[in-house]
């Protein structure tokens, strides 16, 4: 039922980047990816993650991109942030779409100049797809369904991090991990493979 549920949202979500036509829209912008839980079939929360990628980020353009959408009906809000100058080192962009009554869509796309030197979730994909396991992914989604239910917001490389790396299968083990963590720290932690040692973590630049 996890691994169902979980693939009822991704099938929401690529409905909802076609209807918008989202990825061919940015590719005009730079080359754009699907990151994030959609991209390791462990959706829970109605969130899409893009992050896209080009020589010098330009809000303007993007505006212009996202006015052809503005009018859509199911397309609540968008929001905007500059964090180039910070160390995120790029632009936000948030569209908020209504599919109905009970349930709002957030999709979060990030703008970063092609130099970016931060953790990128583009740059964890392949190992992710590589590492999970249909075992891996029923623990992941079970903690992260536990999470949502009692409306608890951790950054979700921590669940995998802590399936993934130290064997956690439950909600409650989770917990008592997290207490030697500090989740506020920027990680470049990567799952690994076989024969390998698994990546430490590391401030961002």
């Amino acid at each position: 039922m996890l691994l169902e549920r979980a693939g009822k949202r991704k099938e929401r979500a690529k409905q909802i980047l076609k209807e918008l036509s989202l990825l061919e829209r940015w590719s005009r912008i730079g080359e754009g990816y699907v990151v994030g839980a959609y991209a390791y079939d462990l959706m829970v929360d109605c969130d899409i993650d893009i992050e896209v990628f080009c020589d010098e980020p330009n809000a303007n353009q993007v505006f212009r991109m996202l006015a052809e959408v503005v009018d859509h009906p199911q397309i609540v809000d968008i929001k905007y942030h500059n964090y180039l100058n910070e160390s995120f080192n790029g632009l936000y962009f948030k569209i908020l779409y209504k599919y109905d009554d009970l349930e709002i869509w957030k999709i979060d796309m990030w703008l970063f100049p092609k130099s970016h030197k931060g953790p990128l979730s583009r740059d964890l994909v392949k190992d992710m797809q590589y590492s999970l396991t249909h075992e891996s992914r029923t623990h992941i989604l079970s903690i992260k369904e536990e999470l949502s239910k009692r409306d608890l917001t951790y950054p979700s490389i921590f669940v995998y991090r802590a399936v993934l790396e130290d064997g956690i299968i439950n909600s409650e083990q989770f917990y008592d991990w997290l207490a030697d963590q500090d989740i506020r720290q920027w990680t470049h932690w990567k799952p690994a493979r076989k024969g390998e040692k698994h990546s430490g973590d590391q401030k961002a630049n």
